[in-house]
């Protein structure tokens, strides 16, 4: 049985709409039926309910469906093993690009459920998180006397710093598949270019995250993942990574000399709105 994904990091993307973004075709009845998807900023699944591109998808899809006058009703979710599963209270067949994102990387064919082949694009999980916590930083200018007395100004805008090592990532798709676990890896497949970090439609990697984040927030849910598959009010933490630690990701073998797992060691920034919930 793979090990418990504990943690996860989505961050914000843009979407640009290109109806249909998803087509529908039934056996009977009115088809094709067409989804647009509006244009807009989201995360995956760590975002209020407007901006969690899951949601927003399944309300396109079903305000699809009822505008043509049809019954059935789609439910996507994200499963424990963050792949995001598709159901329908009848057969249907459906295709496009927003699906893509959600990673699936083939059209469901005349079925009533499927599950994606990949986790969606723009998000990594982990199973092994250690740190020493968060600490508060803010801008001050100051000095003392002589005597010891000391004076300063500091401005009232705060954010907090932890550096943070996730454990027990796979190197690559390949050698996940092969442990039989669910954790994001390192790096995407081999076929794939360093151009197409962060660009491309096969099993996303911690690398493309790190490609996709210089100046987006990230939400970060610190070992309560599996928390906000459920729930509405679990907070998660809205965090940047900070550039330097993009140009020059820290890898590093959790074993000298055993190939099969690397962690990553990063410095995460949370922002002065520190928190926020999927409401």
């Amino acid at each position: 049985m793979p090990p418990t994904l504990r943690s996860a990091i989505a961050t914000t993307f843009a979407w640009t709409s290109s109806p249909p973004d998803i087509v529908l075709t039934f056996a009977s009845g009115t088809s094709p039926v067409n989804v647009t998807i509006p244009s807009g900023s989201y995360r995956m699944l760590l975002a209020p309910s407007t901006s969690d591109f899951i949601r927003v998808v399944r309300a396109a899809i079903n305000s699809a469906i009822s505008g043509v006058g049809r019954s059935e009703v789609v439910t996507l979710a994200m499963g424990d093993d963050s792949k995001v599963v598709f159901t329908s209270t009848g057969a249907l067949s459906a295709s496009g690009d927003a699906l893509n994102y959600l990673g699936f990387t083939v059209a469901i064919s005349s079925a009533t459920s499927a599950t994606a082949a990949h986790p969606p694009r723009y998000f990594a999980t982990f199973t092994s998180r250690a740190s020493n916590g968060w600490v508060p930083r803010t801008a001050v200018a100051s000095s003392e006397t002589m005597a010891g007395v000391g004076y300063g100004v500091r401005i009232n805008t705060w954010h907090d710093e932890d550096e943070v090592t996730f454990d027990f990532a796979p190197p690559d798709p390949s050698t996940r598949a092969a442990l039989g676990v669910n954790q994001s890896p390192i790096y995407p497949d081999a076929i794939y270019s360093r151009a197409q970090y962060g660009a491309h439609a096969g099993q996303w990697s911690v690398v493309d995250l790190l490609a996709s984040s210089l100046g987006k927030t990230c939400a970060a849910a610190l070992g309560n993942f599996q928390d906000h598959l459920s729930s509405t009010s679990e907070r998660y933490n809205l965090v940047t990574i900070p550039g330097a630690a993009i140009a020059q990701p820290r890898f590093e073998r959790t074993r000298e000399g055993w190939d099969a797992y690397y962690r990553w060691v990063t410095p995460l920034l949370r922002q002065s709105t520190a928190t926020g919930t999927r409401a």
